[in-house]
């Protein structure tokens, strides 16, 4: 005797019930319901879940939790999460906000097509190297400027970098910045 296939499938007014058929993309459905209307949700045998919601998709949590218990949690376990809103903009609000890189080898990048900007009374940066380079200009301005350390200071007006081959330009730059390479 063979097994018979667990599929299971209702037409309700208004929406469906589905388990053990395929989806429009062929993959074995664990369980899904959606309206007529295309919301709903949608489990796969494989661990893909969807969920479809044409308007705002609205989660409230964190009600009844206790100081310093969280409110939300995303994890996974593995691979990665990707947050995207590609017709709009993504906002964070919160008391605070942290972007912690756990790995000894973590990094994080911030990158912008037009700008970057930092508002706050007090801007702290630490590490063990810093490096500023800029393709057209760089403005320092404060009620005072301090500066400790091991330091050697050079002013060009750039016309020595100007004269010469393409070779002596280059590795003149590459010298400037050659902690910024590394």
């Amino acid at each position: 005797m063979t097994d018979q296939p667990k599929e299971y499938y209702e037409k309700k007014p208004g929406f469906v019930v589905k388990s053990g058929t395929k989806d429009a993309l062929k993959r074995p459905i664990d369980y899904a319901v959606f309206t007529d209307s295309g919301q709903g949700f949608e489990y796969t045998k494989e661990g893909l879940k969807i969920d479809v919601c044409k308007g705002t998709s609205l989660e409230i949590s964190g009600i009844d939790v206790k100081e310093g218990e969280p409110g939300k949690i995303i994890d996974a376990k593995g691979g990665d999460i990707i947050i995207q809103a590609l017709d709009g903009d993504i906002t964070l609000k919160a008391r605070n906000i942290r972007i912690v890189a756990l790995d000894g080898s973590g990094e994080v990048t911030i990158n912008a097509g037009k700008q970057i900007h930092t508002n706050a009374p007090i801007t702290s940066i630490k590490g063990g190297m810093s490096n500023i380079v800029m393709s057209n200009s760089a403005s320092i301005g404060a009620q005072s400027v301090d500066t400790t350390g091991n330091m050697q200071n050079s002013q060009s007006s750039g016309a020595e970098e100007s004269e010469g081959s393409i070779l002596s330009k280059l590795l003149s730059l590459a010298k400037k910045f050659q902690a910024f390479f590394d």
